[in-house]
């Protein structure tokens, strides 16, 4: 089965950045990658876009109270080096603009 690197921005959180590691700016947004199998690189997002809002409405987010609006923001083939690592990266948080 094909595998689609897949990267999610979210945006509409208001989150102090000192669960972040920030202390000093609020977290308004987010970009994470995720490496899918799928037969489709439509059914890649679809899964990658589940993966993400389940982890902020009932997983490692979900203490956070809040629900980000979240888009694909890249969609393509995965190479292969991305076929060798790992399927989850970590989350870039930024303050965005208010």
């Amino acid at each position: 089965m094909p595998r689609y690197r897949i990267v999610i921005e979210g945006s509409g959180l208001e989150v102090p950045g000192a669960f972040a590691g920030a202390p000093s700016e609020t977290i308004r947004g987010f970009f994470v990658a995720r490496v899918v199998n799928a037969p489709t690189r439509a059914e890649a997002e679809k899964r990658a876009l589940s993966a993400i809002a389940t982890e902020w409405s009932s997983g490692l987010y979900a203490d956070l109270k809040v629900r980000p609006h979240l888009r694909v923001s890249e969609s393509r083939a995965a190479t292969l080096f991305e076929w060798l690592r790992p399927k989850r990266t970590g989350y870039a948080f930024h303050p965005g603009h208010s």
